[in-house]
C-alpha cells in the first residue's frame, strides 16, 4: 500500500478507516455505480428527493472508489459517510480541497429530503446536481492519478467530458 498522508494514517489509527486491498476492477466497479447514480440524479421528472439522494450517492460512491484505490475503506458505524469524505479530502488530490464542506451541505439536503421533504425544493436539486457535476470529474482525475490504467476502464462523467 502506498504511503498515506498523516491525516489518513491517523484515521486508520483511530479506527475510522481500515486497510483493505482492492483490485482495479473493484475500483472501476465503484466508479460505474457512481456514474449510474449521477445519471439517475439527472433523470427528467425525478422527484427532488430522489435527485438529492441520487446526487449524494453518486458523490459518496465515487469517494469510496477513491479510498479503495488507496487501499482503505471506512469502518462501519455512526459517521462513516463523514469519515469517507474527510479521508478522501485528506488524500490531498487536486480539486478536492472543499470536499468536506461541500459534501456536508449536500448531506444535509439529503437528510432534509429523507425526513422532511417539504424543506427541499428545486433550487436544492440544482445545488446537489451542480455539486455532483463538479465533484465527480475531480474524483475521476484523482483516481487516474493513483492508477493510470483506470483511465480506460472508467467512463467519463459527465459523459460529454473528454478529460482523463
Amino acid at each position: 500500500m502506498p504511503d498515506l498522508p498523516g491525516k489518513v494514517q491517523r484515521m486508520l489509527d483511530r479506527g475510522h478507516l481500515r486497510e483493505q486491498e482492492f483490485i482495479t476492477e473493484q475500483v472501476a466497479g465503484l466508479w460505474a455505480k457512481a456514474v449510474t447514480s449521477a445519471g439517475d440524479a439527472e433523470l427528467p421528472g425525478l422527484s427532488v428527493e430522489g435527485a438529492l439522494r441520487a446526487a449524494y450517492e453518486a458523490g459518496h460512491t465515487a469517494v469510496l472508489a477513491l479510498l479503495a484505490a488507496h487501499g482503505v475503506k471506512t469502518a462501519s458505524g455512526r459517521g462513516h459517510h463523514e469519515a469517507a469524505f474527510a479521508a478522501a479530502a485528506a488524500l490531498e488530490h487536486e480539486g478536492l480541497d472543499d470536499l468536506v464542506v461541500d459534501s456536508s451541505e449536500i448531506r444535509s439536503l439529503r437528510q432534509s429530503s429523507l425526513y422532511d421533504p417539504a424543506f427541499t425544493d428545486e433550487a436544492d436539486r440544482e445545488r446537489a446536481v451542480a455539486w455532483m457535476r463538479r465533484t465527480l470529474p475531480a474524483i475521476r482525475q484523482a483516481l487516474v492519478s493513483v492508477d493510470s490504467t483506470l483511465a480506460s476502464r472508467m467512463e467519463n462523467y459527465p459523459k460529454s467530458s473528454e478529460s482523463t
